[in-house]
């Protein structure tokens, strides 16, 4: 099944070759992607060769993720629950019990569900990789960002960070004061990571442009080679058959001689009759 993007939007090509790459299990993701890396250069797309040879490979976590998002609408409940848990300070008792509960029944038929599509795909999930897909799920319980990351099914990693805090009897509900401060510094971070991108793409558009010119240079030197090996061919023909025809002329040389060496005598021999 193709991102949850398809039908909305046009599919531009890096889009389609995404959706292919990111249902694929980890273990075949570099070999497919340099294909259509290597494919989209030879057609001489080097822009989309270049977005190609970006896309990163998986964990086993997150194809986990990106397969249960193919499979079907997996957030719908969690984004639910989600609305809920941040009214959660609200409800007491039984209610608060219930959405404890809900949540944990839902996170765990959800992981149940990952796991199997896993399975049945050959490639099992470990406990660790388990493990990340509870959290990421969790996470995006309360993370409409990252829900919307996961449905379009291109997760790279999992994303591992605290959703929301216990709900269930006794639970307190605690003000986060340095929540503004942890975003403030998410989004330096973010802004640096986006500006380290920005250099690695243009390292390597410069890195593109001297391997096109590293291989024009290659081409060349390769067809002087072989345009004097070519060369150095004839010339061993040719003396070749230079050295036959010597030899030959040797041979006639050496027969005219002793046939003028014979005259000479029978002409000496028959002076001397006389």
């Amino acid at each position: 099944m193709a991102s949850r993007l398809v039908g909305i939007v046009d599919v531009v090509p890096i889009d389609r070759i995404a959706d292919e790459l990111y249902a694929l299990p980890p273990a075949g993701f570099v070999a497919a992607r340099d294909a259509h890396a290597r494919r989209a250069a030879r057609r001489g797309d080097q822009a989309l060769a270049r977005e190609i040879a970006a896309l990163r490979k998986p964990t086993a976590s997150a194809w986990a993720l990106n397969s249960l998002a193919r499979e079907t609408d997996v957030l719908v409940d969690l984004l639910a629950l989600g609305e809920e848990l941040r009214a959660a300070e609200e409800l007491r008792g039984n209610a608060l019990r219930q959405l404890g509960a809900r949540r944990r029944v839902t996170l765990n038929a959800l992981v149940r569900q990952a796991e199997d599509l896993a399975r049945a795909a050959g490639h099992p999930l470990g406990p660790e990789a388990v493990r990340q897909v509870r959290a990421t799920l969790g996470a995006a319980c309360a993370d409409r960002v990252l829900a919307a990351r996961i449905r379009i099914g291109r997760l790279v990693r999992p994303v591992e960070r605290a959703a929301f805090p216990p709900v269930g009897p006794g639970a307190v509900g605690v003000r986060d004061d340095l929540a503004p401060r942890r975003e403030q510094r998410r989004e330096r971070q973010l802004a640096k990571a986006r500006g380290d991108v920005d250099a690695a793409r243009s390292d390597a558009r410069r890195a593109e442009a001297a391997l096109a010119e590293a291989d024009r240079l290659l081409d060349e030197r390769a067809e002087h080679a072989a345009s004097l090996r070519a060369e150095l061919q004839r010339a061993q023909r040719a003396e070749h058959a230079a050295a036959v025809a010597a030899e030959r002329a040797r041979r006639r040389a050496d027969a005219a001689r002793d046939r003028l060496v014979r005259a000479q005598r029978r002409v000496t021999e028959l002076r001397g009759d006389a």
